[in-house]
């Protein structure tokens, strides 16, 4: 019994040492400090897509989001993939997007339309919205502007991609609430972009 008492004794004098030198070589009291001073949501964020990295191994899994393209019934790929275009850029109208970009780009040297593979890429942007957060920070330039993509698997199966906007939004210091707003309008536009041309028709 006094051995046992004495090796609890000994393990918590191990943890208490423990935490006093992460406390002392990682600077843990402003550390958590500085972390009280995120947004609320920013740790929960940034655990679930560490969650995914340590599932996958692959960090774009944790900072991307990807649906699966239905294919409507009497459609070719090519007429449900010029299909969803118009579905996304009717959305992102919706919600102040202007398409300022587009890329189809060929796989194995050939286009989609020619017999390849489909990637193609597509841009979005709201002048006005972008303004003011290259005001609040030039780093925002970063992710302009907001882009979906459509990618055919080897199966034939075809996914539209986007960014996951979370720590974008949530990830740092609160945003200004009229920057929150804008940017929660955004992230509602792409969302829904993909959501409704991977349906294949805009409800």
């Amino acid at each position: 019994m006094k051995f046992i008492k004495g090796l609890f004794t000994l393990i918590g004098a191990v943890v208490v040492l423990g935490l006093a030198f992460a406390f002392v070589k990682f600077d843990l009291g402003s550390r958590l400090g500085q972390v009280a001073s995120l947004d609320s949501k920013a740790m929960p964020e940034y655990m679930k897509m560490f969650d995914k990295v340590l599932e996958t191994g692959d960090p774009a899994k944790g900072m991307v989001r990807r649906v699966k393209m239905h294919i409507p019934e009497g459609m070719s790929k090519q007429e449900a993939f010029e299909n969803a275009l118009e579905i996304a850029d009717e959305v992102a109208s919706e919600h102040g997007l202007a398409m300022v970009d587009n890329k189809t780009m060929p796989r194995g040297g050939k286009l989609f339309k020619d017999g390849g593979k489909l990637t193609h890429i597509r841009s979005y942007c709201s002048p006005t919205i972008a303004d003011k957060f290259l005001n609040y920070s030039p780093y925002f330039i970063g992710f302009m502007p907001c882009r979906i993509g459509f990618v055919e698997e080897d199966n034939g199966d075809i996914y539209i991609y986007t960014m996951s906007m979370e720590l974008m939004i949530n990830g740092g210091k609160p945003l200004p609430k009229d920057l929150l707003e804008l940017a929660n309008e955004v992230r509602s536009g792409m969302y829904e972009m993909i959501e409704k041309a991977t349906k294949g028709e805009d409800e």
